[in-house]
């Protein structure tokens, strides 16, 4: 094949040229590689191979075969990227890093962990005679070395050609394309890294330029104005301690009470470590504060820099769409297309900033998709871990582990930020991850005015009910509302939010419930009532699970609370009097009351019972005081005095050890399909259509709105469907004992059922 004929190949069904695409691959692979952080010696690898990967990786496709695909032959089928590696392990010498980076740009190694992986009939393709390969019978001639030569004429790059022409591809090659032999012809760990460095690079460089982004946002370098305390007519200063991390290099952790600027605190060690190239991932517990974080955090960096990560991701960036085009939308379908692919894109090396859930993160160690690709922002990166709790062993476990791997591997940098860390796992972080160094603990001074002012305030009086639920004071809780206040009633399961909810005779207008009961649809407008900027429009009664705890912007009178785990309670007790700054009717500063209630309505599986047991018998002893963040400090580590029990001990160690051994048992391009299942918060769960909605849902689907007809879903747990709920026509579960309510969510008839988000 000459020169005339090989720029005509086509690479692409658009009538993309391979030429065209290539250059466009080099194009973003060396914008790419100006925008990361990477290690020197990450850098230069990158800078010796790229050029070399990129030009041969889809040389394969001049293969008649593929040819007859791309013009709609849906019975042509060859594996491209193998007839590349033919073509550069017959002729050149390419190191190995390179020949598998082009042979896996597309699927995993040869596995029975991943779907999509090569098979070993794809591989028996190559390794054989060069004369008699399986790819070679229909190449027409396409397969030799003058197409070989007519390609690398076209471009600057330098290539070594074989001495002497190679006879046969050995089935030992092969072996690094396959999980269980890897190891065998690859034993260097250093050198598997190098391979997933160099896979994840071209699979990058080619997935940005095959969406047309050839243009790499770079990361922003923030200052002190950016993120200064204020609000709408005035600039308030920094607390020390947030100074303190104006200056602080490296990493920290940061016990600091909730409602103390925690936020402005995170920006402040970031504005101190961030360098050309960063890549920032701020991780939270829920897709709601994840969202909420997301607008703070366009307030400092400009909206093209930041995305968020997270199972429902999708519908947050439709709607943003949808707001943006509000008065002029006439195609639905466009407005899909062009979410589908900024969500696309949130999971590709583009974003220098990313707000997400830990269980991404945690993805990495379990080799779930794409982890390779998330392994090229992890190196010297920002991470930001506000707030995780105690109460989950296993997954704090797995998170210090990942946390130490990725510090002494790949240089990243690590901030904790939590108000309810207790010393037992304060002391686990310190231990495991930081060698015994406690200068990395930064918390608010009291012998600072601007600390002292968050740290000695008492905000809440504690009024325990022992032997008592929340139902047997529904009059107090009304009462309370016909004298003005604003009221809280945070429970553990949907079933009972509801119940306390419909109990609750007050004006329907100005009461709302939060719970994993609700559709996208709905949710979205409950957090934008919850969190509206005009405070006096936000619900003066909010029933709800556990859904508030963590970075939601809102700030109750009192509260009425169930009896949950203190990791919990800390959160939910930050919701109530936020500032402080609640008065009496004469302007003088009060203690908002908060209520706890040791008997729980429902059910509670996810919490250790012992664990609950403790937490009340705490609680009671300050009965009737007013808290400071010091009291709830100490009740924190009374609780977990004797740190955690045998059982969760056990959770806690095996979660470190399944991914302590991750670099060790490193093996370039495999991916794990469970992995995904697994550390989905949701797995066990099943999206469905209360049998209401399928008439709107019906209607949404045909008008093409896809996104928007999977907003009235709902997750639950398989229990709560029969076989026959399917639907083939609409491709949906509908469940007929499911009823929806745009006040209360999803209501079933059966008695048995119990839920937290």
């Amino acid at each position: 094949m000459n020169v005339e004929e090989i720029k005509r190949i086509k690479a692409k069904s658009d009538g993309t040229t391979l030429y065209e695409h290539t250059c466009m691959v080099i194009e973003t692979g060396l914008k790419l590689l100006q925008s990361l952080s990477l290690s020197n010696d990450a850098r230069a690898f990158l800078n010796k191979h790229f050029l070399q990967s990129a030009i041969l990786h889809d040389l394969g496709k001049v293969h008649p075969t593929f040819q007859k695909r791309l013009n709609g032959d849906k019975y042509a089928s060859i594996r491209h990227e193998l007839v590349s590696v033919w073509f550069a392990e017959t002729f050149l010498e390419i190191d190995n890093a390179v020949l598998f980076a082009i042979g896996t740009h597309h699927k995993s190694v040869e596995s029975h962990s991943c779907k999509k992986s090569l098979s070993m009939l794809d591989l028996n393709g190559i390794s054989v005679s060069i004369d008699e390969g399986a790819y070679l019978h229909d190449s027409e001639g396409t397969m030799c070395l003058e197409t070989l030569q007519s390609w690398l004429s076209l471009f600057s790059a330098e290539f070594i050609y074989r001495k002497k022409k190679l006879d046969k591809i050995s089935s030992a090659f092969c072996y690094m394309f396959r999980e269980s032999k890897q190891k065998k012809v690859v034993p260097c760990a250093d050198e598997r890294l190098q391979f997933s460095l160099m896979r994840a690079f071209l699979q990058a460089a080619d997935h940005l330029a095959s969406g047309g982004q050839i243009e790499i946002p770079d990361y922003q370098m923030i200052s002190l104005d950016d993120f200064q305390p204020h609000d709408k007519s005035t600039k308030y200063p920094f607390r020390h301690f947030q100074e303190k991390l104006q200056q602080w290099k490296g990493d920290a952790i940061l016990h600091a009470p909730t409602g103390s600027g925690k936020t402005e605190a995170a920006l402040s060690w970031v504005y101190s470590n961030q360098a050309k190239g960063n890549r920032l991932l701020y991780l939270l517990p829920y897709t709601a504060s994840i969202n909420a974080m997301m607008t703070r955090l366009c307030n400092v960096y400009d909206r093209s820099e930041v995305m968020i990560q997270h199972s429902k991701s999708l519908n947050f960036i439709y709607n943003e769409l949808c707001e943006e085009h509000s008065n002029v939308i006439s195609n639905y379908t466009e407005l899909e297309h062009k979410a589908r692919e900024l969500n696309s894109l949130s999971r590709e090396v583009y974003y220098p900033i990313k707000i997400m859930t830990l269980h991404q993160l945690l993805r990495i160690p379990c080799h779930g998709k794409g982890w390779e690709l998330s392994m090229l922002e992890c190196q010297n990166a920002l991470f930001i871990i506000d707030e995780f709790h105690a109460y989950n062993a296993f997954l704090t476990g797995k998170m210090l582990s990942t946390v130490k791997i990725f510090r002494t591997f790949f240089g990243a940098k690590f901030l904790f930020m939590s108000a309810t860390i207790p010393n037992f796992l304060l002391e686990q972080i310190l231990e495991n991850v930081y060698d015994g160094d406690r200068s990395r603990i930064i918390r608010p001074d009291s012998t600072y005015s601007s600390d002292a002012s968050v740290m000695g305030r008492k905000r809440h009086h504690l009024i325990c009910h022992a032997s008592e639920n929340i139902s047997q004071y529904i009059g107090q809780i009304e009462s309370d509302l016909e004298k003005g206040m604003s009221v809280l009633v945070v429970v553990n399961n949907v079933k009972t939010c509801q119940e306390i909810y419909q109990a609750i005779d007050f004006d329907d207008s100005k009461k709302i419930m939060l719970h994993g009961g609700f559709n996208q649809r709905s949710r979205r407008k409950i957090e934008r009532f919850v969190t509206n900027t005009e405070k006096n429009l936000r619900p003066q009664l909010l029933v709800a699970t556990q859904a508030v705890e963590v970075s939601l912007d809102i700030d109750y009178n009192t509260a009425y609370i169930e009896n949950a785990p203190i990791d919990s309670l800390i959160q939910r007790l930050g919701r109530v009097n936020r500032g402080g700054k609640l008065v009496d009717y004469s302007g003088n500063k009060i203690m908002a009351n908060v209520h706890l209630f040791e008997e729980i309505m429902g059910k509670t599986p996810f919490y250790d019972d012992q664990l609950l047991k403790n937490t009340w018998t705490v609680m009671s002893q300050l009965n009737e005081c007013n808290l400071s963040e010091d009291d709830l400090i100490q009740a924190c580590n009374e609780v977990y005095k004797d740190g955690y029990s045998q059982k969760q001990k056990q959770d806690y160690d095996l979660g470190w050890v399944s991914t302590s051994e991750f670099l060790d048992n490193w093996i370039a391009g495999i991916c794990k399909d469970w992995a995904d299942e697994i550390m989905d918060q949701n797995n066990q769960k099943v999206d469905v259509l209360c049998y209401n909605l399928k008439d709107e849902y019906y209607n949404l689907v045909e008008q093409n709105r896809y996104i928007e007809a999977n907003e009235l879903l709902v997750s639950v747990y398989p229990y709560h469907l029969d076989k026959n709920d399917y639907n083939d026509n609409l491709d949906v579960w509908i469940a007929k004992e499911l009823f929806y309510d745009e006040k209360q969510g999803c209501i079933e008839k059966k008695q048995d059922c119990y839920e937290i988000i």
